[in-house]
Order: C-alpha cells, then structure tokens, then sequence
C-alpha cells in the first residue's frame, strides 16, 4: 500500500531526499528502509520522528548477543505495539499497524554500521481519511433509504443524487461506470447527478450504484440500489375457445396473460356486463382465469372480452374477443333428423 514519488537515500554528506508515502486509517503500512550490509555489520537501526532527536523506534544489534537475538525498542507514546521492525524482509521495512490520523509526518530512518558509513532515508507519510457511506437523494431532495429503487413504470426517468463531503463520487449501472462528474452544492459537499432516461422493461433489477472514493488504496465506500418496475401486461389470450355451444349447457374456458408485473389482473365481460363466475391461478410469471358460464340462444352472436391489467400501471390493458355462436340444443337433433329424412327418402 504504497505510492512512492523521488529519491531519497543519504550516504556522509549527501543530500538527503523524501519519499512520499500514503496510509489509509486503520490500516496497516510499511516504511522502507534499505540496508545495503549484512547484519554482522549493522550496530543500530533508529527511527526519528520531524526533526527529533530522540528516537521513536530502535533495532540495536550492538553486540554478539543482540545480533544473535535483536532488540526492539517502541517508544510507547508514540507507536508502542502498534510497530515492529522486520529486519529480514527486502528490503528491510518498519510496519505500523492501525494508523492513526496523527501519525501522519515525516519520518527518517538512520542506519549505523560498524565499519560503514551511516545511511539515513526519509519519508513523509500521509494517512487518508476514508469517505464515509455515501447518501442517496431522490429528485425532490428526499434522502433514500434502503435497498429498492421504485417501482418505476416504463417510460419513468430516474433522478437521483449522490451526496458526500469532499472525496470523488461517481455512478455504476450494472458495475458499469456511466457518471464521473461532481458538483458542488456548499461548502465541501459534493454531488453527482444521475438521469437515467425513460427506463424500458429491460432495465428491471438494474443495480444503480454510487461510490465514493479518494484513494486507490483501499475500496470506495458505496451504496447500492436495484431497480424495481411495475410492467404492463405484453399477452392476453383465450385458450381454444369452442367454434360452437349449446344453449343452456355450462361451459368453463380460459384465458391466460403474462408479461405484467406484478401479476396481471384478469376480468371477463361480456358487452359491457363483467361475468363473476371465475377461478384464478396465479403463477411466477402469468395469470390464467377459468370462465364458468351457460350461454343462451341470446347470446348467439354477442362477444365475451378477456381484459388484464396491471391496476398499478396507469390506464392500460390488454383485452381480446370470442364471438359467440350459440345454438339450441335441439338444433343438433333436427339437423340429425333432417339428415336421415333426406337419405330415406322422406
């Protein structure tokens, strides 16, 4: 978790440059320090802190049995456990862990050797504050709460807002980055805009999701929202509906819808007389409504009409229409007589 920019490094009497360095709070972080010498010819490591002459960290190595088992030393005002000196990595690294906000500053590390000459390096260390969760208004200024966005109809155009002080904050749809422009509102606020146009039915269950961020050290902080949509009705249908009945005789025939959500509401008329006598089966993704009635010789031309709708769609239905042909139900046997009569002769 490092970004580094420069040279540093000072040898005697030369010029002794910084490395930036950036930590995340609460995280963890490695100050380089590299050591050119074996550890027989190490005698201290010293950690200072500005321009302090006391140390806040020490590696001594000064004798045989420090160098056979090393020293550490943590000052405790200022890291205490929180550090600790790895002299066997490369190149050789004090961790911090659990940054702090004070801990940001410049740090030098001095190495003495025992038959070379001293090497010193420096760092500024810069701890980033991580954004905090992102706040998400609707077009009227309203804070969004939750996980669902809508439910939007076809057609809707979305307006939402992402909210946060200072750091970037930029919208994904479906992971996909689709707004990156910030605004200011007042003072350190900052604020991007979404309009998302005229959303279609295939936009159902889109993720909209806004991100705020200032470092690429860590994940930006985010808030998410799945797109939910009220769906007219796309098919209404009567299912194999008889060419011909017999008056008086009860007949049950259905008709299926599917496509709306939520389900689709399914009412049978017949002219402008809504027929009750109806049993429905809902399922995952259709409707289907089971007719029970018993047409007269009255009925013989007039229209049944199945209507879906999705009530919480405004104003729109899908319907279709049946023609009635209805006969007596002795017109069966008189054109079975007349038939018989004609082939005897009669």
């Amino acid at each position: 978790m490092l970004t580094t920019k420069g040279a540093h490094g000072k040898t005697g009497g030369g010029v002794l440059k910084t490395k930036d360095i950036d930590a995340v709070e609460g995280k963890s972080v490695s100050l380089p320090c590299p050591i050119t010498e074996p550890l027989d010819n190490v005698y201290m490591v010293l950690w200072f802190r500005d321009n302090a002459g006391i140390p806040l960290y020490s590696f001594d190595v000064r004798d045989k049995e420090s160098r056979e088992q090393p020293r550490h030393w943590s000052a405790p005002e200022v890291f205490g456990s929180r550090a600790k000196f790895h002299f066997d990595s490369q190149p050789a690294t004090l961790e911090i862990k659990d940054i702090k906000r004070h801990d940001q500053g410049i740090y030098r590390c001095r190495v003495d050797f025992r038959t070379s000459q001293t090497q010193s390096f420096r760092f500024n260390l810069s701890v980033i504050i991580l954004p905090e969760q992102p706040i998400i208004l609707d077009r009227w200024g309203r804070q969004l709460n939750g996980t669902q966005l809508g439910p939007k109809q076809e057609g809707d155009d979305i307006v939402i807002t992402c909210r946060r002080p200072q750091p970037q904050v930029r919208w994904l749809v479906n992971g996909l980055l689709v707004d990156n422009q910030n605004e200011h509102n007042s003072g350190d606020v900052i604020e991007n805009r979404l309009l998302w146009p005229s959303v279609q039915r295939n936009d159902l269950n889109s993720v909209f999701t806004c991100q705020a961020l200032n470092t690429q050290l860590d994940k930006p902080k985010e808030k998410s929202f799945i797109l939910d949509m009220h769906l007219k009705p796309l098919v209404v249908k009567i299912l194999e509906p008889p060419s011909s009945m017999i008056a008086d005789r009860r007949y049950e025939v259905s008709c299926e819808s599917s496509g709306s959500r939520p389900n689709a509401i399914i009412t049978w008329y017949k002219g402008k007389r809504q027929l009750r006598r109806t049993k429905d089966d809902i399922s995952k993704n259709s409707t289907r409504s089971e007719l029970s009635f018993v047409p007269t010789t009255d009925d013989d031309g007039k229209s049944i009409t199945c209507r879906a709708e999705n009530p919480n769609v405004n104003g729109l239905y899908l319907e279709t229409m049946w023609k009635l042909n209805v006969v007596c139900k002795y017109y069966k046997l008189f054109l079975s007589l007349k038939y018989e009569g004609n082939g005897s002769g009669k």
